[in-house]
């Protein structure tokens, strides 16, 4: 059932992933697709990539190198599409059924116990919410602000000055989280393991205690490099050194 999912999710993204790519390029690569020359097709996506890119784009790169049993870097360019399209939902199913191909399976720390209020307040994953909020927001002060301008009656002023005041909060509100949503999606600190196999260090140097070996395909967080290592965290909180060849960033 899952293969199947899969296939019919492979091969439903292929029309609409290139719609608004250079269109010779996309012809060609959606036509090599097709007929089943995953390599050929991933040369064209690759060749749209220099110098044109979307995160359907990344969709159809990440599921030729899938078709190709090249899952690590199926889940890299899956990821780096989601990350410009964090609500399409068949970009992240083949991300899930892709990290189930992968070796390691690393277990994430238990979500925190309002991380289902905060996921819902950020904007989930609509990244967009809270940049059009914001230019809702700025409009409405610019109204009210107006109003207040060149209203002279002083019932009216006091009203208007204090709507004023709440839409001046709720405005940095937005932009603050429009700020932070963007923060998330510029975010490289991610990355891919590429490595088929790859000792995690307790020090940035090779004759250190290895603390736990990761596979290729695992996803980490690059928190600091250190003379010529990375030090990593895992999502179940686990952190140590590995050399920075060893990972691409998402």
């Amino acid at each position: 059932m899952k293969a199947l999912l899969l296939t019919l999710l492979l091969a439903g993204c292929v029309g609409s992933a290139t719609a608004q790519a250079p269109p010779a390029l996309a012809d060609s690569a959606q036509a090599a697709y097709a007929r089943g020359d995953h390599q050929r097709a991933l040369q064209f996506y690759d060749s749209l990539n220099g110098s044109w890119s979307s995160a359907s784009l990344l969709f159809n790169i990440g599921n030729c190198h899938f078709k190709l049993n090249d899952v690590p870097r199926a889940i890299l360019y899956y990821e780096r599409a989601l990350r410009l399209a964090p609500g399409a939902e068949d970009i992240q199913a083949n991300l899930d059924l892709a990290r189930m191909q992968a070796v390691d399976r690393v277990n994430e720390l238990p979500a925190f116990t309002l991380g289902g209020f905060w996921e819902r307040i950020r904007g989930g994953r609509d990244i967009d919410q809270w940049a059009r909020r914001s230019l809702w927001a700025s409009l409405l002060l610019f109204i009210l602000l107006g109003s207040w301008i060149m209203v002279h009656r002083r019932p009216w002023r006091s009203v208007l000055f204090g709507a004023s005041g709440l839409a001046l909060i709720a405005t940095v509100i937005c932009v603050a989280l429009a700020a932070y949503r963007l923060g998330e999606a510029t975010d490289r600190s991610q990355a891919i393991i590429m490595a088929a196999k790859v000792d995690v260090r307790s020090e940035p140097r090779e004759g250190a205690t290895a603390l736990f070996v990761l596979q290729e395909g695992t996803k980490v967080m690059v928190l600091q490099e250190q003379n010529g290592w990375s030090e990593v965290r895992l999502p179940n909180g686990s952190v140590g050194w590995m050399p920075p060849s060893s990972l691409v960033r998402i």
